[in-house]
This record gives C-alpha cells, sequence and structure tokens, in this order.
C-alpha cells in the first residue's frame, strides 16, 4: 500500500467523498458514495511508485489551501486595515484554487470527485448521471 491509512483518507476528504463505511446506496434519500468510491480506492490502489510523492505533495498544498481559508474568516470583519486594502474575494478565489488543485488530484487518480459534494458542485466537478441519446 503506497499511501498510509490517512493520506487515504486526505484523498478521499479532498475529493469530497463522506469517510463513511457505505452500508447501503440509499440512506434517507441521499445516494452513497458507492457508484464511484470504488473508482477512487481502487486508484490509491494500484497508484503508481513514482506518482506517491505527487499525490502527497498535493495533498499538502490542498491542506495548507483549506487553513488559508480558515484563517481568511479573520479578515471578513473589516474592508481595510490603515492603507492596506483586503481583498472581500479573498475565500472565493480560495476555493476555486481548491477545486483547481482538487480536479489535478482527481486527474492522477482517474477518478472523479464525488458528484454530490457542495464542495465541487458548480465549479468544474464531475456530474455522473444518465446521457441523453437521440
Amino acid at each position: 500500500m503506497p499511501l498510509t491509512v490517512a493520506e487515504r483518507e486526505r484523498v478521499r476528504y479532498h475529493l469530497g467523498y463522506p469517510n463513511v463505511h457505505p452500508a447501503a446506496a440509499l440512506t434517507y434519500g441521499m445516494v452513497k458514495p458507492v457508484q464511484t468510491l470504488f473508482l477512487v480506492e481502487s486508484s490509491i490502489d494500484k497508484l503508481l511508485e513514482d506518482t506517491v510523492d505527487r499525490v502527497r505533495r498535493i495533498l499538502g498544498i490542498m491542506d495548507g489551501i483549506e487553513t488559508k481559508l480558515t484563517e481568511a474568516q479573520d479578515r471578513l470583519a473589516a474592508n481595510s486595515l490603515g492603507d492596506i486594502q483586503l481583498r472581500e474575494s479573498e475565500p472565493d478565489q480560495l476555493e476555486r484554487e481548491y477545486m483547481r488543485w482538487g480536479m489535478r488530484l482527481s486527474d492522477i487518480l482517474g477518478a472523479p470527485p464525488y458528484y454530490l459534494s457542495p464542495r465541487y458542485r458548480g465549479g468544474g466537478g464531475v456530474a455522473i448521471g444518465n446521457i441523453p441519446v437521440r
């Protein structure tokens, strides 16, 4: 196993997958990640040794962006600090950057982000569903 159990959890988390046991396909009307979680788990199991360091680096970047998002909350209360003008769109820009790196992680694994994750909705997340046929 090239990635540790903790790193595997971080991959699932950063791709928007619930970190729960997929016991059933439906729970309270919500689709569980049974259909696509196997792609993530299978990809992690088959990860090339040369790629492990890149995945770890991307996980570190995504952890860092999430930390910056948390720190940005403190700056939402003001528009300026002396001569310094604070950027109101900082959290939104950090979210976009987070998604960019999430999509890179998805590309490396060949597995989509979780399609019900609000984190990836409307910003480039992959929607899995029926394809209309004429």
